[in-house]
Formats: C-alpha cells, structure tokens, sequence
C-alpha cells in the first residue's frame, strides 16, 4: 500500500533524477566551454590567435541563414512576420587585418572550413526589414502555407576588429588541418569567461535549491507546515528547472549557432 510517506519520497526521487539530469548538462557544457578557452589560450601562445581590423571595404567574411516568415495572426493594429532560421553557412572570403604588428593576410576558406561569430548588432542589423515594399512582398507570402523564404546573409567587412584562429604561415593565417578556421567580431576569452561564470553559477544554484527544498520537504513532522511549505517548493523547483536549463543551454551557444530570426512589423 502506497502511504503518503512513500509517495511524497518517490515524488522527491524524481525530482533529484530531474534536477541531477540538468545539472550534469550544464556541466558537461561547462567543462565544453573550458576546453574551448583552453584551445583560445593555446592558440594565442603559439601565435595562431591574431586580433586585428579589417582592412578594405569588402567583407572578409559571411554566415548565410535560410529564414522562413510566418505572419503572426494575433495581432490587432501591426501586421507582424516572424522569422525563424533554418539551415546555415559560413565562408570566410579572404582579406587583410591589419595587427599591432602590421599587416596579415587571411586566407579564404569555404563552409566546411570556416566558422564565422558575428556581434548580436550586425546580426539584427543583417535580418531587420529594408524597405515597405520588402514587407509588401514578403507579406503575401508570410500569409500562405509555405510561407515567405529569404537568404540572410551577416557579414564581417572593413574597420570591424576581429580575432582570428587558425594556422599561421609568416604573415599568413589559413585554415588548420582538422578543424575551421575561426573568425570572430567577439572577443573569444571574455565570452568564454562569460559562459563559464553563468554555467558556474547556474551549477551552483541548481544544487544548492535542489537541496535546500529537500531539507524543508524532510522537515519533522512530515506534513507538518514546514515539510508542507518545502513540498511546494519542490513542485515549483520542478516546474521551473527545465525551463531555466533550457534558457542557460540556449544562452552559452556560440555566436555561430546563436539564433538570427527577426521580426518584422508595419501598421
């Protein structure tokens, strides 16, 4: 016979299966994130990592996102289509940075060789609407079951700083044997550190919550207002610990794989 007490310790079982399973992804990205800093510093000691500008008016480099546009039917007074991002590419066309130590020449490097972080700015800037007669267009589409496709295409052009990881011939950077080359308007080592203290603290907090509404679930007497109060904490860290994982996962991505979409609205 199941008793309240066998039911409330099998309801906490599943809650530390759930709450152990979002932690240990958050580890497992923390100690990613890591690795990637590590590489960074690496790379920076042996004088593959090269921060610079741009040089010229052409792009140096581009990540391309396949969008579908969907008109939003909620709406009272705008009419809104929301883009969601489908599949994407990345070239680095080739160009020259100009360094502390003079000029190096980046060599061009296709999709499957190249990886490209451009800043959040530039990406909304890339996906904003350019003109009324761009949303006319689109609009038609957006309404239909297929909806409206367009290319968007982010690119790293001239006066943008830079870093750079790959292999280094004299005043050459290519790609390296085994991996992308790696071009990037973020500064590598701050959103690695970034990442690391939200995924730390993320960590931390989730174990220590996890914890501490099992203690006020345990309090004597079972059922008393105490364990009463800690059941309901428990039922809301349970609600809450997925989304707040999910929210962490999204927010450590690289600026490679961090989401471009875009709204567009008129009235």
């Amino acid at each position: 016979m199941l008793t309240q007490q066998i039911m409330g310790l099998l309801a906490l079982g599943i809650l530390w299966v759930n709450g152990l399973l979002v932690v240990a992804v958050a580890l497992k990205q923390l100690a990613a994130v890591n690795r990637m800093r590590s590489r960074f510093a690496r790379a920076r000691g042996e004088g593959r990592l090269i921060e610079g500008v741009v040089e010229g008016d052409s792009p140096i480099a581009v990540r391309r996102v396949e969008q579908l546009g969907r008109a939003r039917t909620d709406t009272r007074s705008e009419k809104t289509i929301l883009f969601t991002d489908g599949a994407q590419s990345f070239e680095v066309l080739g160009g020259r940075i100009q360094t502390a130590d003079g000029a190096v020449e980046i060599a061009p490097a296709p999709d499957e060789s190249a990886e490209v972080w451009v800043a959040t700015p530039r990406a909304e800037e890339a996906a904003a609407c350019p003109s009324e007669d761009a949303f006319d267009e689109a609009w038609g589409d957006a309404n239909k079951y297929k909806g409206h496709r367009r290319d968007v295409s982010v690119d790293v052009r001239g006066g943008d700083r830079v870093w750079v990881v790959g292999a280094r011939e004299g005043d050459r950077v290519l790609a390296p044997d085994g991996g992308p080359l790696l071009l990037s308007m973020v500064e590598p080592f701050a959103w690695a550190r970034s990442k690391a203290w939200l995924l730390g603290g993320f960590v931390l907090a989730a174990s220590v919550g996890l914890a501490a509404v099992t203690a006020l679930a345990l309090w004597r007497p079972w059922f008393g207002t105490v364990s009463t109060i800690g059941g309901v904490l428990c039922v809301a860290y349970f609600l809450g610990i997925q989304p707040l994982g999910t929210a962490v996962r999204d927010a450590v991505r690289t600026p490679a794989r961090q989401p471009v979409n875009g709204t567009w609205q008129r009235s």
